[in-house]
């Protein structure tokens, strides 16, 4: 009596497939950027030493759509890559909570002349504190 072999998978294996996605998904993304008219800038640095945490957004002079750059916790410094290139006006929105905004307008200039780092303005933190909003708990 001959044992029969085990069945033979015609599939690939998972993480082949797995592989194959994220490699057909990256070079689509290749593409669209290189046939995008956006240009981007490398990095964004931004830092919060204030007592309350910041969500920071930018947009353009004209106000054309703000982009989300991140989220910050009190006391932190964060650097976001390949940032969409604003132009020569930057305008940065400050939230605490989505409620209590401040924004800060700096050129391409001055961005430069900072090394491209931003820092949460102390305004911000005041006018929370004015407010009667308390700190989070550390």
């Amino acid at each position: 009596m001959t044992e029969n072999p085990p069945p033979v998978s015609r599939r690939p294996p998972r993480g082949a497939l797995a592989l194959l996605y994220v490699s057909a998904v990256g070079i689509f993304a290749l593409v669209l950027v290189s046939c995008s008219d956006v240009s981007f800038v490398d990095e964004v640095t931004i830092v919060n030493q204030t007592e309350y945490g910041a969500t920071v957004a930018v947009t353009d002079g004209e106000r054309n759509g703000w982009l989300e750059l991140a989220a910050l916790s009190p006391g932190s410094t964060r650097t976001v890559e390949a940032v969409v290139d604003q132009g020569d006006s930057w305008i940065f929105r400050f939230d605490y909570i989505g409620q209590h905004e401040e924004e800060v307008e700096m050129t391409r200039g001055d961005l430069e002349e900072s090394d491209w780092t931003i820092e949460v303005p102390p305004s911000f933190e005041e006018r929370l504190q004015e407010l009667g909003i308390p700190p989070p708990p550390p």
